[in-house]
């Protein structure tokens, strides 16, 4: 192919000239697609635009439609345009207010690009995926090979075109192969963008330079990337978009040095968010209601008759057919509720003719206390109580430090992309969770820094990121799945992060940098200990070491032996476990008298000892923040280890009750008889891991039995976690889920449901396009009935 005049001078202009300083970058709006003509896609798609339906219809009849066939390289003639080249020929049609579309053949799939005038994409209300903001290209000239030099010169000549920080971008580098390959790498590029993670372009992330590159060949540098991306978040700095340079080196490898060509495309983030579906044929999840037993039975017998329909026809959509009008079926009001949890159709099948013997069974004896205990729960996640506790005593538990873990649920972003939009408008959300600390993710290759575990992150590190985590499950739970507490305690530091998540605090961010820099977490209570060494009369060069152990031991035996221990201290209490924490060497001894054996937690902290008291008016003036303007229409009733009653809602009350919880012994068992007594029956852990709830379960069955180890009549309590190490993040966030709705606890199931195939069908006629009828490399206006691609490509985003 070649280009027209107007076309190359173009690109001669950007590639090759040095760019004029008043020159405004490009802002092509690109989307991505299948080339799958779905009509109800489509109709979906139609539906949710704001705008004009008929300016979205002329935009699809008008499109300048592209093919490019996936030849081998070696097929390819001389003259085959590069990816720049290309975009580059295309740039009069953009100007010219059409829309492009590339229909490109990679390994046997046929995927789509759409690019259009980003002004008139915003005008009408379209949320491009990504932004092209320059393109740049260099060829070997006579027979001079692509030196390094040339190479850099054609990325910084993008950036300047583009009018951005090479400092504040991710680079990105490819062997370019034929031009369907080059295609296909521009459309892995948008994706990362638009999911906001770098997982998918993560083998051409370790090339620091172009002469890496030359060097090994793409398959070799596959093999070895720098870092595993994971799926982490894209994590940036906070008002700071993100930024790709592209860079695709062509025939560096075997071929004439006159064919060397080295491209560079700059790239910025749309405003598209595309959020996976929380269910799919492997993670299935269907909620059932009814008054009545009988009515709980005869749904799941209709169930299991429709599943086995379905498990002989499996080429049938069940999920978005059948799995939606379950969604659909389901009554919030009824008394009760199940839900079945399965990872096939077969496995649902199994685990819904459990549930319905266990029900009928249930019929037949029905259970003499209402007990929570007295419930169907399976490791699959499906779960159904016939004593619903309600929502009345439902109780958020923030847990301590050090329950952060690498990688925590890095995947999580993906579900919940707008969440994370948010939280990124509202702080620093990288500082927040300690990304650099916490994530193993390419955004991070160009430092040294490597995740670590928990036991290797200073007290302030763990603080943050412990409060962060907390912080974002507190949003996912309340924002996303609206489910509103009406208590709220916190184990040890928790209690700072209640306070944070749950919209009390003004500026709970300002916390972070506070917390980095606080000599109370750094120094005091941590690090050199600078408090225990005033308070054991150490001079600061003076050997300390300090440790805390976890001890299967009662108070009451513990506390006969602290008198001969002076440098030992009973920091924790929790059900039948305590934590010790001191002088190593004093809390072994200590241990070997108990003969125990305790668990080291290896972390440095003094909290909850005598020697954190010196620390209380210095720990009470750090929490004293401004609260927000309706702190005090919370229906909340936030409970503390410090009080037998409910914190009253004021800047200092709130920071001395936080005060009083750290530099005193934390008894865990007596803040939950607290909850108890105040009405909390329904625990849920917000935050990492799961640290209290088996704590909470066992002292909520020393609650149930009375002085001579009787049942009582007292109404139970259940704890449950949203997440947990090791376990598939959404797997446990949707077996918490499933046991609140049991529990018959209000909440949106809306994140949750599927789509249905039948669903917003108000569109009567839809015409396909004929794939066959560009020509291959050649555009022209398409048929005026081509609209199929539509609902690929133009649905609707969060808005800005």
């Amino acid at each position: 192919m070649t280009l027209d005049p107007i076309a190359h001078a173009a690109l001669s202009n950007a590639a090759l000239n040095s760019p004029h300083p008043n020159a405004k970058p490009l802002r092509i709006a690109v989307w991505l697609g299948d080339a799958r003509l779905d009509d109800t896609r489509m109709q979906s798609a139609l539906n949710h635009a704001q705008t004009d339906v008929s300016k979205l219809q002329q935009l699809m009849a008008c499109r300048v439609l592209l093919n490019v066939e996936d030849k081998p390289l070696i097929d390819e003639p001389s003259d085959e345009p590069t990816l720049v080249a290309l975009i580059t020929d295309q740039l009069a049609h953009i100007a010219q207010k059409q829309l492009v579309e590339i229909r490109f053949d990679h390994q046997q799939q046929v995927r789509c690009l759409y690019l259009l005038d980003g002004l008139l994409a915003a005008q009408l209300h379209l949320h491009a995926e990504a932004y092209i903001s320059a393109l740049t290209q260099t060829q070997a000239q006579a027979n001079e090979a692509l030196c390094d030099i040339e190479i850099k010169n054609c990325a910084n000549r993008a950036f300047a075109l583009a009018k951005r920080n090479p400092a504040q971008a991710v680079n990105c580098y490819a062997d370019a192969g034929n031009l369907a390959s080059q295609l296909n790498v521009l459309a892995q590029a948008v994706e990362a963008l638009s999911h906001r993670s770098l997982k998918g372009i993560e083998p051409m992330l370790d090339a620091t330079d172009a002469v890496q590159l030359a060097e090994q060949h793409a398959e070799l540098r596959a093999e070895k990337p720098v870092k595993n991306a994971e799926n982490s978040y894209w994590f940036t700095k906070p008002h700071q978009a993100r930024v790709l340079s592209l860079n695709l080196l062509g025939n560096l490898l075997g071929k004439a040095p006159q064919a060397q060509t080295a491209q560079s495309l700059i790239l910025t983030q749309g405003t598209r968010l595309i959020a996976q579906p929380l269910l799919n044929t492997n993670r299935l999840f269907i909620p059932i209601s009814g008054n009545e037993f009988e009515s709980l039975t005869l749904k799941l017998s209709q169930l299991i008759d429709s599943l086995d329909l379905s498990v002989k026809q499996p080429d049938t959509d069940w999920l978005s057919i059948q799995g939606s009008d379950w969604f659909e079926r389901y009554q919030a009001q009824d008394k009760l509720a199940l839900v079945l949890m399965a990872g096939s159709l077969e496995e649902l099948m199994q685990e819904a003719k459990a549930m319905r013997a266990y029900i009928e069974k249930t019929q037949q004896t029905p259970a003499p206390t209402p007990s929570a205990n007295l419930a169907f729960k399976t490791p699959a996640g499906s779960y159904f109580t016939a004593s619903p506790l309600g929502d009345t005593g439902l109780t958020f538990v923030y847990p301590g430090v050090g329950t952060v873990y690498p990688n925590m649920f890095s995947d999580l972003h993906g579900y919940f992309p707008a969440l994370y939009r948010e939280l990124e408008r509202e702080g620093d959300l990288a500082a927040m969770l300690q990304a650099e600390a916490i994530y193993q993710s390419a955004a991070y290759a160009k430092s040294a820094v490597d995740v670590k575990d928990a036991a290797e992150m200073s007290l302030s590190q763990l603080a943050i990121s412990g409060v962060g985590a907390s912080y974002l499950f507190s949003k996912l739970l309340t924002r996303v799945f609206t489910i509103q507490p009406q208590l709220a305690l916190g184990y040890s530091m928790g209690e700072a992060a209640m306070w944070a998540s749950l919209d009390i605090w003004q500026t709970p961010h300002a916390l972070i940098n506070a917390t980095q820099n606080s000599a109370i977490f750094n120094q005091e209570i941590s690090g050199p200990l600078l408090a225990v060494r005033r308070d054991w009369q150490l001079s600061e060069d003076a050997p300390l070491a300090w440790n805390s152990f976890l001890v299967r031991a009662s108070r009451a035996e513990i506390n006969t032996l602290l008198t001969d221990f002076p440098r030992v201290y009973l920091a924790i209490e929790q059900g039948d476990t305590c934590i010790l924490a001191g002088c190593e060497a004093s809390c072994l001894q200590l241990l070997k008298r108990l003969n125990k054996r305790g668990i080291a937690s290896n972390k440095v902290t003094a909290m909850h000892t005598s020697p954190s008291q010196s620390q209380h008016s210095a720990i009470q003036g750090f929490y004293t923040l401004g609260l927000k303007a309706n702190a005090y229409e919370t229906q909340v009733r936030f409970i503390s280890a410090a009080q037998q009653s409910t914190v009253s809602i004021d800047s200092q009350s709130i920071a001395k009750s936080i005060a009083d919880t750290f530099c005193a012994p934390l008894n865990f068992t007596g803040l939950i008889n607290t909850a108890y007594h105040q009405g909390a029956r329904l625990f849920v852990e917000v935050g990492a891991d799961r640290q209290t709830s088996t704590l909470i379960d066992k002292i909520g069955r020393q609650l149930e039995l009375g002085v001579d180890g009787i049942q009582t009549q007292e109404q139970p309590i259940l704890a449950m976690a949203c997440n947990a190490k090791g376990s598939d993040t959404i797997t446990s966030l949707l077996k918490c889920l499933a046991q609140l709705i049991s529990h018959r606890v209000p909440l949106s199931l809306a994140p949750l449901m599927p789509q249905s195939a039948a669903q917003s069908v108000t569109h009567s006629a839809t015409i396909h396009a004929d794939k066959n009828a560009a020509k291959t490399i050649a555009s022209h206006s398409a048929n005026a009935c081509a609209l199929g691609h539509f609902s690929n490509v133009f649905q609707e985003g969060e808005p800005l």
